[in-house]
């Protein structure tokens, strides 16, 4: 697979699947291909859901874990509007095809997809709606939609986004996280089993959920976005993140249901064939 440019896609729904390869996919095992949101999303995925694509893919990681333990003839394709977090996926995993592009308006045609990934996206729309309807729009028929969000429940308080948004009203000098929210209300929104089933139905059918963890890595984030903002301790920061996703992946592994904080996802489209 090849790196992919936004000059490679003239048409605005040329097949993104369609692109020649130029080079082969490292097939090595990652950690992140058995753990967290990606370890999940790579087992869940259907033996035959063979053009995937990886929506608010960010700098690419997923992507990689994902197609890293799939079968051989995988595809993943990722989508990504954050024009530095599209160059640094392109820059890390430069076989990896990335598009940049509005995940409302995604430039591809109907029914181009085996499968969908939404892993920690919705949350930071401010019309989730939209994006769902578009990942219904270039599923197949039977195409499974696998999405993850923050649970809410409980721990929901523990939210890091929400904390620190909360702690910058009564400091307004404090910097806004950089990249982290995209609601129109400043909110890192949470979602139950019920809230996320009315969304996708009734363009999809629930298949299976997953409540795992109790957010302890939001206050391991919460220090993050303190040393990285008022504290301007990017070092700190960027020790504090090895921290967090090993405290994530273990707490993601912990099935807590009403408790959890973690949400997990896999849908089919009730998209019917054409001609039926």
């Amino acid at each position: 697979m090849s790196t992919l440019q936004v000059a490679d896609f003239p048409d605005t729904r040329a097949d993104p699947f369609a692109a020649t390869a130029r080079g082969s996919i490292p097939r090595r095992p990652r950690l992140l291909s058995y753990v967290g949101r990606w370890g999940r999303a790579r087992r869940w995925l259907p033996a035959d859901a063979l053009r995937v694509l990886d929506l608010g893919c960010a700098f690419g990681y997923g992507s990689a874990a994902v197609i890293a333990r799939g079968p051989e003839h995988r595809a993943i394709v990722g989508v990504e509007r954050d024009p530095q977090l599209l160059a640094q996926a392109r820059r890390h995993f430069p076989w990896l095809q990335m598009i940049d592009a509005d995940l409302g308006e995604l430039p591809m045609p109907d029914s181009c997809a085996d499968a969908v990934l939404l892993l920690d996206v919705i949350e930071h729309l401010a019309e989730p709606a939209r994006a769902l309807a578009e990942a219904h729009r270039v599923l197949a028929p039977g195409g499974a939609l696998i999405v993850t969000a923050p649970h809410r429940g409980p721990t929901s308080g523990l939210d890091s986004v929400n904390l620190y948004t909360a702690m910058r009203r009564r400091r307004p000098s404090w910097p806004a996280p950089e990249g982290m929210v995209a609601t129109e209300d400043g909110e890192h929104r949470h979602f139950s089993v019920p809230e996320l089933r009315s969304l996708l139905e009734p363009s999809f059918t629930v298949e299976r959920t997953a409540r795992t963890g109790l957010g302890l890595q939001e206050l391991v984030n919460l220090a993050i976005l303190i040393a990285s903002g008022p504290l301007h301790a990017p070092r700190v920061a960027r020790a504090l993140g090895l921290l967090h996703l090993a405290v994530y992946v273990l707490d993601d592994m912990i099935p807590t249901g009403p408790l959890a904080y973690h949400l997990a996802v896999r849908a089919r489209s009730d998209k019917r064939e054409e001609g039926l």
